[in-house]
């Protein structure tokens, strides 16, 4: 009966262990992406009167941004792109300067509820698998990845109008 209580509890060291040991490499690995994600929140707080944060993106298309969307002081809902440069070795560090931080209330354009139902009615069936916002071609837009069943493409929409930029990438079949 020793022997079973012993191996019991061996059994459940082991288990605690690995949990924790899975919990600590997965904080290892995500480190520098939530070093980059409350930069960009900082850098959006200093530069654009963010004062809450209510979702962030990344997007890596040109050059890295991580877009906030949150309120400002006036309770608005805006969004704000940072821009990020890239430090060998290390995490991206938000742009020094505040030229390239660009902020736009969310009622001058299209939020994502809004792109979704426009995507949805110009793409009929396409499986969104994800829309975010992002810069292309220095244009602020929401990037679509989707699946209309037999590829997978990215396109983008003005994140002012929700208009089609017009450009489509098709991703080769394996």
């Amino acid at each position: 009966m020793k022997n079973k209580k012993k191996w019991i509890a061996v059994a459940i060291l082991a288990v605690i262990l690995i949990l924790v040991s899975i919990f600590w490499y997965y904080s290892y690995v995500t480190q520098d992406q939530v070093a980059e994600k409350n930069a960009a929140i900082i850098k959006a707080k200093q530069s654009a009167g963010l004062v809450s944060t209510t979702q962030t993106w990344k997007s890596v298309w040109d050059q890295v941004y991580w877009v906030v969307q949150g309120k400002n002081a006036q309770n608005e809902n805006i969004m704000v792109w940072v821009p990020f440069q890239k430090v060998e070795g290390q995490p991206n560090v938000p742009a020094a300067d505040n030229s390239g931080v660009h902020t736009e209330l969310l009622k001058n354009g299209v939020d994502e509820q809004k792109m979704t139902a426009i995507i949805q009615q110009q793409l009929p069936g396409a499986k969104i698998v994800r829309l975010q916002p992002s810069v292309f071609n220095g244009e602020y837009v929401w990037q679509l990845f989707y699946d209309d069943g037999s590829h997978h493409y990215y396109t983008f929409y003005r994140f002012s109008d929700g208009v089609a930029t017009g450009v489509k990438y098709t991703l080769p079949n394996n």
